[in-house]
């Protein structure tokens, strides 16, 4: 068995600086998990904690049923492959390979056997006799990626791999690295800052802020569900708009944006949820898909409203709107194939049945809907 578990685990660098508090995260036999956030997060520090790389502070990590805080790198039986691929330039793609193999002593047949199998996978046999200067950078990732695969340990970790790929070749390895764990059977954890990696990677996604876990779940628990209004910025692309303003109530229920900003209906099935907070300060979410073109159609709730067009980012079979309100920054994602040029008015449809609502005290959901 692989579990991974990772409890009440931190890291207190010098001064008191804290990149990691009280880490409580339980990662399943073969399960892919990703660890997300932006830059200085923490997610590489747990990585790294896991590793080995980093000691722990306090708290207790676990590979299997085995405790493993002073256990060193070499014996935790993980593999890690690193953002810049840390490959040996005077090495041949098959001794790169097989150098952790030939430190543990293990015989020449099985070495070849492995460096085979793993090159037969990623699609490297022909690269074997080169060195990494003559590969390009997708080819010298299935190189590390292959330097761990011969190891065949329990856990594989990676921090960041795809960083360094320009974006077709970060599309193609993801769906590489996606194969290679159905194929493999392992337990993997992955670092990246790259919210859309997540989504479409892991089986579960962790969000990290400032050294503390946000929210674990499946990317569209997280879609669908997020617990906080960072968790809920941070997934989605484009990201969330958030609007903040006050529930009121005259007759329907409605938000009327601070500043004289957009005013929309409420489903009255939100009432109950929202009672608590009438008359009081709430942050609005709604994702730019559900910002719509108003095409003249017949709506149950009062919640279209009229927006100037800034920016139109065509993208093939939809389109980015960027609209500048009263108060707000506002981004639509429409599939409708249109071009309206900067200055175009535009009546837009809020689907507040999508809508999230947060605490402006604490930023958390109010109610999931």
């Amino acid at each position: 068995m692989a579990e991974v578990k990772l409890v009440n685990m931190c890291k207190t660098y010098e001064g008191g600086i804290s990149a990691a508090k009280d880490i409580n995260i339980a990662v399943k036999d073969k399960e892919f998990l990703v660890l997300v956030g932006p830059s200085g997060c923490g997610k590489t520090t747990v990585l790294r904690m896991i590793a080995g790389l980093e000691e722990i502070t306090s708290g207790e990590l676990y590979i299997g049923d085995r405790l493993m805080n002073h256990v060193p790198p070499k014996d935790r039986d993980i593999a890690m492959v690193f953002q810049n691929y840390a490959l040996y330039p005077h090495m041949t793609v098959y001794d790169n390979m097989a150098f952790g193999l030939k430190l543990r002593k293990y015989s020449k047949p099985e070495i070849e056997e492995r460096v085979t199998e793993a090159a037969e996978i990623l699609g490297i046999r022909d690269y074997l006799k080169r060195k990494p200067k003559a590969l390009s950078g997708g080819q010298r990732q299935r190189v590390a990626l292959g330097r761990a695969i011969v190891r065949k340990p329990k856990v594989f970790l990676f921090d960041e791999p795809l960083s360094n790929l320009d974006a077709k070749m970060r599309v193609q390895m993801r769906a590489e690295i996606s194969k290679l764990h159905g194929r493999l059977d392992a337990t993997m954890i992955y670092v990246t800052h790259d919210q859309v990696e997540g989504m479409t990677m892991g089986d579960r996604i962790v969000v990290m802020k400032d050294g503390v876990v946000q929210q674990i779940g499946k990317p569209l628990e997280l879609y669908n569900g997020p617990v906080n209004k960072f968790v809920a910025g941070f997934i989605g692309t484009p990201a969330m708009n958030f609007f903040q303003g006050k529930i009121k109530k005259n007759g329907k229920i409605y938000f009327e944006e601070t500043g004289e900003g957009i005013r929309l209906e409420i489903p009255g099935s939100y009432e109950p949820r929202l009672s608590g907070v009438l008359g009081k300060e709430v942050y609005l979410g709604i994702r730019p898909e559900h910002i719509v073109l108003e095409e003249g159609k017949k709506r149950e709730l009062d919640s279209s409203w009229p927006l100037r067009v800034e920016i139109s980012e065509p993208m093939g079979n939809e389109v980015y709107l960027y609209f500048q309100s009263r108060t707000s920054q506002i981004v639509s994602r429409v599939t409708i194939v249109i071009d309206p040029k900067p200055g175009t008015e535009l009546k837009m449809y809020f689907d507040t049945t999508r809508a999230h609502f947060f605490s402006t005290q604490n930023e958390t959901a109010l109610f999931f809907s």
